[in-house]
């Protein structure tokens, strides 16, 4: 009996898919097939080519400051961020080059732009297929293949429970990480809507001072804390292209609050909202990518339950990630934990229907 497991998409919530699969493997279940959507194929492309604790270590390792720095957030067309050296570590680092050299088979799903069909990838580049699944409308640029643009595969089917099936499993375990969402859900008492409101604070400070020293062309090495660079495994991932970096010549005054309002609206825009555990700022319209994210959210718990009534697994998995926000990627270490005990809870279930001792 083959036995797949379908990764949902999350953005940073699915760090809990590496938990996940660590537990799975404790209690000594064989994966034959994995399939991914966004994160999921992220880290699933990581599993598939048994490169899954090299990239645990990293995503522990990340800072918000290092999480910045990978995004590569600035002005472009088709979306707000380039990604590009998020995808770059997955396929120098955490990925064979093509699907036909991975140990188990695997698969990723993304959406055509234009004729909203589930686009699935199987043979290829690994680091394009994931590239394409995990573009998020409006933060990432849609990828273009064989004559189509593509956007994260959340669109259509969020947990590409079939796609495993298609690949040949019999069992399947899928993973949703939206199974905790709730639109009204609010901070659960005074002390979390404090730590909360003070993580906001604390890594929009970071932000709009980063983003100044590139909007100005005044951003060096030199300016990061001595506990920063230490942080961070390759200070390079910080650094942003020439073309992209105002000249000296421009650097007067009125530039540099010209940009420091375009900085204000990005960062409010990425921050301040709804990334940071669904807590509402009830004094203020929504940004736009509030509204997005919230859009989203919304989209991917509705279509995923359509889509899991039509495709069930065989047991689904759904860790508890209301208080973990789509862009908190540095807080790997506690989304893996909270992964493991996602297993911990269906353990039983489990052992039960695979005639586990």
């Amino acid at each position: 009996m083959k036995i797949g497991l379908a990764l949902g998409s999350g953005a940073a919530r699915g760090w809990a898919h590496i938990g996940i699969i660590q537990a799975l493997e404790e209690l000594g279940i064989k994966i034959d097939v994995v399939a991914g959507c966004s994160i999921g194929a992220y880290v699933g492309a990581a599993y598939a080519s048994n490169k899954l604790d090299p990239l645990a270590v990293w995503a522990s390792s990340l800072t918000e400051w290092q999480v910045l720095g990978l995004m590569g957030v600035g002005f472009r067309k088709g979306g707000l961020a380039s990604g590009i050296k998020v995808f770059k570590a997955l396929e120098d680092n955490f990925c064979e080059k093509d699907f036909e050299h991975l140990s188990k088979s695997f698969g990723a799903v993304a959406t055509d732009l234009y004729s909203g069909k589930e686009v699935s990838f199987t043979q290829g580049p690994i680091a394009e297929a994931v590239r394409a699944s995990c573009a998020i409308p409006a933060l990432f640029p849609p990828i273009a293949h064989n004559g189509r643009w593509l956007v994260d595969g959340a669109v259509v089917n969020p947990v590409p429970v079939n796609l495993c099936r298609q690949l040949g499993a019999d069992f399947v375990f899928a993973v949703n990480l939206s199974a905790d969402f709730r639109p009204e859900v609010q901070a659960s008492s005074q002390m979390e809507h404090e730590n909360n409101q003070k993580r906001t604070n604390e890594f929009f400070n970071k932000s709009q001072s980063f983003m100044q020293r590139i909007f100005s062309g005044r951003f060096k090495k030199d300016d990061i804390e001595q506990s920063e660079l230490e942080s961070l495994e390759d200070i390079d991932n910080l650094e942003t292209p020439a073309n992209e970096i105002p000249n000296e010549s421009a650097n007067s005054s009125e530039n540099v609050d010209e940009s420091m309002t375009k900085i204000e609206e990005i960062v409010e825009q990425a921050v301040v909202e709804k990334e940071i555990n669904h807590v509402k700022l009830t004094d203020s319209t929504p940004s736009m990518l509030g509204v997005m994210s919230s859009s989203l959210d919304i989209l991917q718990a509705r279509v995923t339950r359509s889509r899991l009534a039509g495709d069930p697994p065989d047991i689904l998995i759904e860790p508890q990630l209301r208080d973990f926000g789509i862009m908190e990627f540095h807080r790997a270490a506690e989304l893996i934990e909270e992964g493991r005990q996602s297993v911990n809870r269906v353990a039983a279930q489990i052992k039960y229907q695979l005639r586990l001792d």
